[in-house]
């Protein structure tokens, strides 16, 4: 490709391009492991294999990595456009609702002052248009805004370039980017699935391809459609923590916890193993991974394992509160006692974990692990200081949030804002909180009437694209009430709703089972238990 006309910029940039992460040039990605990309780029002498590897980690969202193999390729040539193209679109997070706007805006300043002087420096067409991606990003509008203007243009370079994978890809993408609909196979969802799958027929190995075809596919009415590439993504790009985990995206949504339990053991594994070689904080930690195990190993019944896992996790995460570790240690404590019914003595659990930078889920799951504590000393006050609280976090979020659900100021660099989704969520955990409180009162018309509430407002929120964030579906917390009031039928609707949302639960599953024996049917009854039984017997054969 053609170099643009900015030489100058050569000697600063080679003093300054890897000060960010100078550690990370110590690992060397094999990129064969990675996969293998026919992206039809030529840069000059020495850039092509370092510009090579940061695309191949950028498909595989290893964004770190990926910025590192940029930077160096920018600092061997700082002419070639597609070097700071690669290390512009590793600030830029959007599926994460993550961006770095000032480091973005820093790359563009370095073409020149105004969109236009910087367009006119680029001799390339193809390089004008793909850089075109990088003046939407970081321009004006509010994030969802630029996401839907980047599909646009993803869109109509498509078409003008209908072979080219790498625009492909990037266009898929940008569809799941810009859905508001993540997870269910909705029309564009579907499109991306389907974008991905024409360059899977033309390249087997394109890492982006397989993994934009399982994100895109994510969700219960969906999954088994990206099975296969589920399967193949992993061997594919070995070298990629990611890459390991995201295969249990769609095992997940299937109820296939030995999958989920397994890829996610690898995938932490190997961020373990790039923490130690490149000397990096606890805060590298693959959580994300750690957390989606610690739930499969729940779901397969193994709670000695998941109880250890946990207490590594309070073990870990105040070495480096990061924002993200926070949050996933909330989740897996109140996991952890929501499907075990209990947590070891030796375990002590973090009650005050700081959540006042991490978003309103976060505040909900404190305030569900607090009264889940609460409940079991017969603590009404807490409970409802819990309500009180969570209530005023609910009133300020809304304030931020626009009628059409969207973040206002999710075009910042936290994903933790908030969203109708998230205020939704909030609300049933404060009914579920409710129903608490009328159970330790012995009031079972408050409780039903909290519970009825909860489940109205847990339907109109997202299907889970992961261990679901209302740690105690409300389905299930009224479905066992239901069966312990030998309303049968009522609580099966109840676990009917549940299993929708999440395949093969392990408590829906169990819960459906004792309404089914109850009620005499005995096929179906035989069913579920044939379920149970193989979870079971998976788990078993990998101890």
């Amino acid at each position: 490709m053609k170099p643009f006309s900015m030489i100058c910029l050569a000697l600063v940039l080679l003093m300054t391009s890897c000060s960010s992460s100078e550690k990370s040039t110590e690992l060397q990605n094999d990129n064969a492991s990675l996969g293998e990309l026919q992206h039809g780029f030529t840069l000059n002498e020495g850039t092509q294999e370092k510009f090579e590897e940061g695309l191949l980690l950028l498909h595989n969202f290893e964004y770190d990595d990926a910025l590192t193999a940029f930077e160096a390729a920018t600092a061997i040539d700082s002419t070639e456009i597609m070097t700071h193209w690669g290390e512009a679109m590793c600030h830029y997070k959007a599926l994460w609702r993550l961006q770095n706007t000032e480091k973005g805006k820093a790359i563009l300043a370095r073409l020149g002052t105004t969109k236009e002087e910087r367009l006119s420096a680029i001799d390339d067409e193809l390089e004008k248009a793909l850089w075109q991606i990088i003046e939407i990003m970081y321009g004006e509008g509010e994030f969802d805004e630029r996401n839907k203007k980047i599909t646009a243009h993803m869109a109509s370079l498509h078409q003008r370039y209908p072979t080219n994978q790498e625009i492909a890809a990037f266009y898929a993408l940008s569809l799941i980017w810009a859905t508001e609909e993540y997870g269910d196979g909705s029309n564009d969802l579907r499109l991306a699935a389907s974008i991905a799958d024409d360059i899977i027929k033309a390249n087997p190995l394109h890492p982006g391809a397989l993994h934009y075809k399982i994100h895109a596919l994510d969700g219960p009415t969906s999954a088994a459609d990206a099975h296969a590439a589920a399967d193949a993504y992993a061997q594919v790009a070995a070298a990629a923590a990611h890459a390991l985990h995201m295969p249990s995206h769609i095992y997940l949504a299937l109820g296939e916890w030995d999958g989920v339990v397994s890829s996610n053991q690898v995938s932490y594994d190997a961020s373990v193993e790039r923490m130690k070689k490149l000397e990096l904080t606890d805060g590298a930690r693959g959580y994300h991974s750690f957390a989606w195990l610690h739930y499969g190993l729940l779901q397969q019944g193994r709670y000695e394992e998941a109880e250890q896992v946990l207490q590594e996790m309070i073990e870990y995460v105040p070495k480096d509160p990061t924002k993200g570790a926070r949050g996933y240690l909330l989740g897996m404590q109140n996991r952890q006692i929501v499907e075990s019914g209990a947590i070891a003595d030796p375990i002590a659990m973090d009650l005050n974990v700081k959540v006042d930078d991490i978003g309103l889920m976060a505040k909900s799951m404190r305030s569900f692990l607090r009264s889940q504590i609460a409940y079991r000393n017969n603590d009404i006050t807490s409970m409802q200081d819990e309500i009180k609280w969570l209530n005023a976090q609910i009133s300020m979020a809304s304030e931020q949030v626009e009628g059409n659900g969207i973040a206002m100021c999710a075009a910042g660099t936290s994903r933790y804002a908030p969203t109708e989704n998230a205020i939704n969520s909030a609300k049933v955990v404060v009914h579920q909180i409710k129903g608490f409180i009328a159970l330790s009162m012995e009031d079972n018309e408050q409780f039903e009437i909290a519970m009825r509430q909860a489940v109205a407002l847990e339907e109109q929120t997202n299907y889970p694209a992961g261990p679901p964030r209302i740690t105690l579906p409300s389905f299930e917390q009224y479905g066992e009430w239901l069966n312990a009031q030998g309303q049968y039928e009522k609580a099966m609707e109840q676990f009917n709703k549940s299993l929708e949302r999440m395949p093969k639960r392990h408590k829906s599953l169990s819960g459906k089972l004792t309404a089914l024996e109850s009620l005499g049917i005995k096929e179906e009854a035989g069913i579920l238990q044939d379920q149970l039984r193989e979870i079971s017997d998976k788990a078993l054969s990998i101890l």
